[in-house]
């Protein structure tokens, strides 16, 4: 009897131990998945490839236009306040949030880029929100910089309460330069904050 309770113990940890692992992995394949999907729904739009692109964008949110095609011309007119001027680099991207409710996911993704209007740079940060009713293999995006995030929950009905949505901004090498600046502040001051005894 003494040498069961060890081997139940053992045994027990085991178990969760793989549990808690296949949910990590799960995690990160899904992780994977939403950045290939999110760099083909960037390509999409740079190329202006619109039909490919509104393919990527979730049903409501195209019923929310009046159809496709509807949405395809909000975007076209939208877009050119960040078109580039020249030819730059691919935008960084990143998710910012995962959640999961039954068989469905959805997430906020962070793009990050540059563009030239007038012989100045700015830095254009935006959020995709991204949705999967698939256990993650399929993904369907809208970029919040085509709308506001107070119109969200009027276009996409279907978003998780929980989620952290940001207003897209555009920074100019001015601005990116003070927030820089700020952030460094902060951290410093964090660092020298004295401890309460």
């Amino acid at each position: 009897m003494k040498q069961r309770y060890p081997i139940l113990v053992a045994v027990s940890l085991f178990l969760l131990a793989s549990v808690a692992g296949q949910a990590q992995t799960d995690t990160a394949r899904i992780s994977a998945r939403v950045l290939s999907v999110a760099d083909s729904f960037v390509k999409a739009d740079y190329y202006k490839n619109w039909s490919a692109y509104a393919d990527l964008v979730p049903a409501s949110v195209l019923k929310y236009y009046g159809g496709k095609q509807g949405y395809i011309d909000q975007v076209g007119k939208l877009r050119t306040r960040t078109a580039s001027d020249i030819e730059e680099e691919s935008p960084e991207l990143k998710v910012l949030q995962l959640a999961t409710l039954n068989s469905e996911w959805q997430c906020v993704v962070r793009q990050s880029r540059y563009f030239h209007k007038e012989d100045k740079k700015y830095h254009f940060i935006t959020f995709f929100i991204g949705q999967s009713t698939d256990d993650g293999e399929t993904w369907k995006f809208f970029d919040v910089s085509y709308t506001t995030v107070a119109k969200i929950n009027y276009q996409f009905p279907e978003i998780f309460g929980d989620l952290a949505i940001q207003e897209p901004s555009i920074l100019t090498p001015e601005q990116e330069a003070a927030a820089g600046q700020a952030a460094a502040s902060a951290s410093t001051t964090k660092k020298q904050a004295p401890r309460k005894k």
